[in-house]
């Protein structure tokens, strides 16, 4: 289904992002989802095992009834029906178990899929973060993950510069929407002040965003992400939106700063210090001389 967009503010985004999110995604969750499939074919191969023997025993019971010629063979045979009743109520009881089992299994195969489909979108997302040292590759995945794995049709990313708060990035947003705001305060920057998510879904005035997300690392405010509409067909947030969300306040606010600190710095990293660095080797030496001493 196609998405409603609004105005302007989009950025171009590469479709290769896309697409590369969607295939990861798509291989982690194959493997997994063949082994729930195998669970469930075997216990539907144990209860068609069960109805057949049970067909079994019916037959031999119709059998024989018509074998019945004398009194001596009717009381041996009513022995042997009721053994055979008897254990036909026995395989009825072991089938129906069978069932019941076989449902929970798929139940669980089925929450075990909902969990590992969870795990591999916050694991893709995480990935794909950090994989690219460009503030703007860095924004625009952002922006990938809100669409396609959040739901949101309409969003803005505002960078933190200095005291205030500059929109960077945008798709379905209006942009006389797209102010600047001061740090801690505004529809957007408050959430920087109350230093948690922000979520909003029952607001009053449209133009006020139903989620915002401070990115930051320790204390400092990084950037903030603000979603002001869901797609069409999403009807509302779940919890695994909400797992990707928090994980992209501490992993986008870190992908962000890095790629900052890394144009900032003209593509040149620092070299370590070595002095300032003990190896395992000598830590362990140095604690056994701590104990020596003690």
């Amino acid at each position: 289904m196609e998405r409603k967009r609004k105005t302007t503010g989009s950025h171009n985004r590469p479709p290769s992002v896309g697409q590369d999110l969607v295939a990861r995604r798509k291989k982690l969750l194959e493997t997994y989802f063949e082994n729930g499939r195998q669970i469930a074919g075997e216990l539907l191969q144990e209860i068609d095992a069960a109805r057949r023997r049970l067909q079994e025993l019916e037959n031999d019971n119709s059998r024989l009834r018509l074998q019945l010629k004398s009194d001596t063979a009717i009381r041996d045979l009513i022995n042997k029906i009721e053994n055979l009743e008897s254990e036909r109520g026995a395989l009825l009881t072991h089938s129906e178990e069978a069932a019941r089992q076989a449902r929970s299994e798929l139940a669980r195969a089925a929450a075990v899929e909902s969990e590992l489909s969870n795990l591999a979108s916050l694991y893709v997302a995480s990935s794909q973060l950090h994989g690219s040292l460009e503030p703007r590759e860095v924004v625009q995945t952002m922006g990938q993950l809100l669409l396609q794995f959040v739901g949101a049709g309409a969003y803005a990313i505002y960078s933190v510069d200095g005291d205030w708060l500059v929109p960077v990035a945008s798709e379905g947003v209006a942009t006389s929407q797209l102010r600047r705001e001061r740090v801690g305060q505004g529809p957007v920057g408050s959430c920087l002040g109350v230093g948690e998510m922000v979520v909003a879904l029952d607001r009053a005035d449209r133009s006020h965003p139903i989620v915002s997300v401070p990115l930051r690392i320790g204390d400092d405010p990084v950037a903030v992400v603000a979603i002001y509409e869901l797609l069409e067909q999403k009807n509302a947030l779940e919890e695994v939106d909400f797992e990707l969300l928090r994980m992209l306040a501490v992993q986008g606010a870190a992908a962000l700063a890095g790629a900052r600190l890394y144009a900032a710095a003209a593509g040149v990293l620092p070299a370590l210090p070595a002095e300032q660095f003990v190896g395992a080797r000598d830590a362990h030496s140095m604690t056994g001389q701590r104990n020596d001493a003690e």
